[in-house]
């Protein structure tokens, strides 16, 4: 089975105020660390969604769709090349190749698409005509709230999984300023945790 990962980077970050994707966890962007942790999982090939020069990125074909507009590009771009898509967004610092693996070992059990149950991402997306269809049907809706990911997740009837309770703090996003502070703070507090003495 060859998964392709996609990491979504290509949206405004109009609520951070800055390219997400260009934010700095221990000197390195967002973007290179998601990146390579994707590429850690042994995944067949890693895509950006977005354009960022040095990667695999795969430019949006309807602008301003957030997400749903970035996985119907990929979709397009890859239909026929993978079985599926394994898609996070850049803005999940505290998430780990860990939690990746699990997903794709459900994933196995369940092809049909998989997601925590705790958060929309990371989900992992059969490449299928059920999806394809989909997307193309709710990008040429004149309704927003058509375009949504839970929208998704219920049409296709997507297995949830549930995340570990002590594991749920690495499923934080950084949308704003401040919940980006909220992951620094937590990043650090793991650092010093796993510091050996």
């Amino acid at each position: 089975m060859k998964i392709a990962g996609i990491v979504l980077a290509g949206g405004l970050s109009t609520r951070m105020g800055q390219d997400k994707a260009t934010l700095t966890l221990e000197g390195r962007p967002l973007l290179e660390q998601t990146v390579e942790m994707l590429a850690a999982c042994n995944l067949d090939k890693v895509f950006v969604s977005g354009d960022y020069k040095g990667f695999n990125s795969i430019l949006d074909r309807h602008q301003l769709l957030g997400p749903i507009g970035g996985l119907d590009a990929c979709v397009a771009k890859l239909f026929g090349q993978f079985d599926a898509l394994f898609v996070m967004p850049v803005d999940m610092p505290l998430l780990t190749s860990c939690e990746c693996l699990f997903l794709i070992e459900k994933y196995k059990s369940h092809p049909q698409g998989v997601f925590y149950s705790q958060a929309m991402f990371p989900i992992i997306l059969p490449l299928s005509d059920l999806l394809k269809e989909y997307l193309t049907k709710v990008l040429i809706s004149p309704h927003n709230k058509q375009r949504s990911l839970f929208r998704l997740i219920k049409t296709l009837k997507l297995q949830s999984i549930n995340a570990p309770p002590e594991k749920l703090f690495r499923f934080k996003n950084s949308n704003t300023q401040q919940q980006w502070n909220d992951c620094l703070k937590d990043h650090q507090q793991l650092k010093m945790l796993n510091k050996p003495n």
